[in-house]
């Protein structure tokens, strides 16, 4: 009896250490394979809903499925294009005013020092001055084009994975797999409400910021489209992300406020009521499997990884519910005790 005891707790060590190092093994494979993975899974994502559209499309208006991916590929070719261009005139014109902007602060901050000086806080104003002067701050920007290889490069390696989908979806046999249907079926579900509700906030925020003649306006409204789709600290990043420009701009004026306010309210109405609403059960995951993965893809990915967290756990999740060994683990990233 002991020695049946001993083995079995000898053998279930022995998995735990083998899962250990197996995951670890697997983590080390992401984080080094990574400049091809991201673009990889990206375009995986990137055809989920453009099949989506395409089934809309056909369903909706009746299109033969050679013009529904037509006009798929041109709405979704039309939209990257304009945000590009809006981006670059955006950047433009906020480097144009880049001196009178770094003004603002000058004097902002002189008014700050006198009125810390009125209650007895002596600081050293010309070293803070000279300080700002030479913030890189301005500069960032005017270096911005010294990424740009390394997105065109990951823009092509997505259109290239996208073509070779495109080509092999002509002869794709229907999938009767039922893991691989509810999996697609999920990820496309959750990938259409993201996007119509980042696209709605992006919109919203953009007339808010246009509305105050904020600058890089439309820029500030593309951050809020793309980071509404990293879950829990997205929409936070989204709404501070203009406040260095409003205070360049008001300072900490009422107008400050109220932008900042406005952009709060609209993250938190679509985040929490109007999402939840239409994703019901969404991706079957408890909020801390979503913030834990948050973290997992952040630091094996960078930012693409927290772009890519939940679609990735939720597929995953599916895939070792489907299997004896691996269910309970599938169970508690849903949040519930397993059996």
């Amino acid at each position: 009896m002991l020695t049946d005891k001993s083995t079995y707790y000898y053998l279930k060590t022995t998995a735990i250490c083998l899962t250990i190092v197996a995951a670890g093994v697997v983590t080390a494979f992401l984080v080094y394979t990574q400049a091809l993975l991201i673009p990889l899974i990206i375009s995986i994502f990137l055809y989920t809903i453009l099949a989506q559209t395409t089934l809309h499309l056909q369903q909706r208006f009746h299109f033969p499925k050679w013009l529904a991916l037509a006009v798929a590929i041109l709405l979704g070719g039309a939209f990257f294009t304009a945000v590009i261009l809006f981006t670059i005139t955006s950047v433009g014109e906020f480097l144009k005013g880049a001196e009178v902007y770094r003004q603002n602060l000058l004097a902002t901050a002189g008014d700050l020092i006198a009125k810390l000086q009125q209650h007895g806080v002596s600081l050293d104003q010309a070293a803070i001055e000279s300080y700002i002067r030479e913030l890189p701050v301005f500069n960032w920007l005017r270096n911005f084009g010294g990424k740009l290889f390394s997105i065109v490069s990951n823009i092509t390696l997505i259109v290239l994975f996208m073509t070779f989908f495109l080509i092999g979806s002509k002869q794709q046999r229907p999938i009767t797999n039922p893991a691989i249907k509810e999996m697609l079926a999920n990820v496309s579900v959750y990938l259409s409400v993201k996007l119509m509700a980042s696209l709605i906030t992006g919109l919203i925020v953009a007339g808010i910021l246009l509305g105050f003649q904020v600058k890089l306006a439309v820029l500030f409204a593309l951050f809020a489209f793309l980071l509404n789709f990293i879950p829990s600290v997205g929409s936070i990043v989204s709404v501070l992300l203009p406040a260095p420009v409003l205070f360049l701009q008001y300072g900490f004026g009422p107008q400050f406020f109220v932008v900042l306010g406005l952009l709060g309210a609209t993250e938190f109405i679509i985040g929490n009521l109007v999402e939840p609403r239409f994703l019901g059960e969404g991706m079957d995951l408890h909020p801390a499997a979503v913030v834990g993965s948050l973290i997992f893809w952040t630091l094996v990915w960078g930012v693409p990884g927290a772009f890519l967290s939940v679609p990735i756990t939720a597929s995953l999740k599916i895939v070792l519910s489907k299997i004896k060994h691996t269910r309970p683990v599938a169970e508690i990233l849903a949040g519930r005790l397993p059996h």
